[in-house]
Formats: C-alpha cells, structure tokens, sequence
C-alpha cells in the first residue's frame, strides 16, 4: 500500500502533465496543411476527460481532508495518542562523527580541526574512499583516525562509516557528514540539541536564509530535493503530518544517530550508491524510527562536486535512481556488518604501532584484503 501511494502520485502528475500539453499540440495540428478536425476533437475528449478526472480528485481529497478534520475534533481527548518520542539519553550526549571523503584533502582536513573543537565531540573518522590526493594523509594529520573503504562509492564509505562509529566506546550519537566544506561544524550542537526527542536527526538544506545564493542548492537542487521528498513522505503517510518528520530535503548528508537506532539498521543498509541518503531515510522509517528533520546551514563547497550536484544530467539522473528506490523499496535480510578488525584501523599521532605508516610518518589504514 505505502509504495502504491507513491505510484499514484506520479501517475496524477504524468496525466496533469499530458493534459496540459494537448492544448498546445492541438493548436498546432490546426494549422497542419493536412486534415486534422478528427484527431483534434479526439484530444479535446481526451483532454475533457482528465479535466474531469483531476477535478473531482481535488474535491475528493477536500472531503477527506474535511472527514478527518470533524474526526479529529469529536476524537479529541478520547484516544490515547500512539506517537513514540525517543527517550531521554542518561547524560550529556557525546558523538562520533563519521566524514566520508573522496579527494578532498584541504576541505576534509579543515572539517576534522573544526569538528574536533566541538566540546561533545569526541573522536571523528575519516571514510577515505580511494583518494589519490592525499586527503588521508592531512585528515590524519589534522586529528582523525583515517580509514580507506574500497569499495567505490558514497553509500559505500556511509555504511563503513557508521559501523566504525558504532565500535567507539564512549559516544552514544554517531554523527555522519562529508568533508566537502559545505557544512558548519558549529551546527553539531543542533543535532545534538534534538537527540534527546528522535532517534534520527537529519539536515534540511531548503531553508531561506540558511543557504548560501552560490551554493549548489540552485532552483533545480532545491525544487528537486523537496519533489522526492514528498514522495517519501507519501510512501510513510502520516494524515495529520502530511508524512514523518516533516521532510523537506532527502539528499542532505549531515545527520545523527543514536547508536541503538544505528544497532537496529545497519544491517539493512545496503545502497553504495549516491542514493545512499534517502536510502537510510527509508529503512529508519520502515524499522520505526522516529525521525526529526532540523534547518542547518550551508555554503559552497570546495573544489568541484563528485556527486549529484556535479552537473543537471547527473542531478537528473540520481534523482530518478532516487524515485525508483522509494518506489521499490522493501526490508530485506542483509547480514550484520562485521566490526573492522583492529589492523584495518589506524589512531592518528599516537597509534598503537599496527597501523601502516606512510613516508610522512602519518598512520593510514586500509581494507585488508
């Protein structure tokens, strides 16, 4: 039922947009030097009849916005209300933040020192994904402890990510971000200030004011970020929320975690891909997560984009990877990931002498193989 909602949508939306196209097309088969009163009133028909069709599926839906309204007014009080909160957390939360990188050197290195200043903070990771430069060199430098994932792609460095964060004794919020530049260091303290209420914190970059005008949130970014998220809002419908969390922005890659949230979906989280994001969305919300979506700030990134923002096509092109997902997305069983073994970690400055150590005598891990 959930993913045929979504499906129902795009077909209102593809019939809407073909309605509108008969206009002009049958204004041009009217000049057509060839006879064309046939086909022109056959599309005036056809046009009629979605008219029709999206006509009275707006007055459906004013009636059962209406029904539920007068519901939940003669309801009030008499239900016990079924929304879970998130507990409290025992103490101050303290976080592990996972930044995942591809050739980022400078951008990754100044997130890890700004991170590292962040007074709950208390160890961050680097997710190298193959780099050739050097971004694993200055991030461990910088203070991170560095781990190179091989598998090439986003979701794939996400998923190491997170499951090395959950290896961190101390911390009971795993922090996931990229090292980009794009974001603010200082904008941990609101996911952290929200922890305590949800077991899923995201970042929602659509906020006016928030956003840099030279950022790549441009018209189509922003436009198509809110798009699918309605989408997946309507996959995990929620009648007096218009869906869970509120959802704004499914592509944003600054969020937190609590670690017994983390615990209960890292085995199901299996995309490498750049759809990774919303991804993690989708398996939080079907495992029952609650989910809290905050405004965060966010400016241009340094050097030029490896991921959707690369270019329109490529944007296009994920967010169609995106559509499809939450269109087909079902639970599946995935094996619990298997915590890295301490050889294929590395501490920075002060290793334990396991760690490789490169010509500049910095420790830099890699997958075992």
């Amino acid at each position: 039922m959930r993913g045929f909602r979504v499906q129902l949508a795009l077909i209102v939306v593809l019939v809407a947009v073909v309605g509108a196209l008969l206009h002009p097309l049958a204004l041009l088969l009217a000049i057509a030097p060839f006879d064309t009163k046939g086909l022109i009133r056959f599309m005036e028909e056809v046009r009629s009849v979605i008219a029709d069709f999206l006509g009275w599926g707006v007055l459906s839906l004013l009636a059962v916005m209406v029904l539920f309204v007068v519901k939940g007014r003669l309801s009030r009080g008499s239900e016990p209300t079924a929304d879970r909160a998130a507990s409290a957390l025992a103490r101050q939360p303290r976080a592990t933040v996972a930044i995942t990188a591809y050739n980022d050197a400078q951008a990754t290195a100044q997130a890890v020192r700004d991170l590292l200043r962040q007074p709950c903070v208390v160890k961050v990771l680097v997710i190298d994904n193959n780099s050739s430069d050097g971004t694993a060199r200055t991030a461990a430098a910088a203070g991170a402890q560095v781990i190179t994932e091989s598998r090439q792609g986003y979701g794939y460095a996400c998923i190491r990510g997170l499951a090395e964060a959950l290896e961190v004794a101390d911390a009971d919020v795993v922090i996931l971000t990229e090292g980009d530049g794009t974001f603010f260091a200082d904008d941990v303290a609101k996911f952290l200030a929200y922890i305590d209420h949800a077991d899923l914190v995201v970042g929602n970059r659509v906020v006016r004011g928030l956003v840099d005008s030279d950022s790549q949130m441009d018209y189509f970014f922003t436009w198509g970020n809110m798009a699918v998220a309605m989408l997946l809002r309507l996959r995990f419908w929620d009648g007096r929320h218009l869906g869970p969390a509120g959802l704004m922005d499914v592509g944003c890659t600054f969020r937190a975690i609590r670690r017994q949230a983390l615990e209960r979906i890292l085995p199901d989280l299996v995309v490498g891909g750049n759809h990774f994001s919303p991804h993690m969305l989708l398996v939080a919300m079907a495992r029952g997560l609650s989910v809290v979506e905050i405004p965060i700030r966010f400016r241009r990134r340094f050097g030029p984009s490896k991921g959707a923002s690369q270019s329109l096509g490529k944007g296009l092109q994920v967010g169609l990877v995106m559509i499809w997902h939450i269109m087909t997305f079902r639970l599946r069983p995935s094996p619990r990931t298997e915590p890295a073994t301490r050889e294929s970690r590395s501490e920075p400055a002060a290793a334990d002498g396991l760690a490789t150590v490169d010509e500049h005598g910095v420790a830099i891990v890699s997958d075992r193989t």
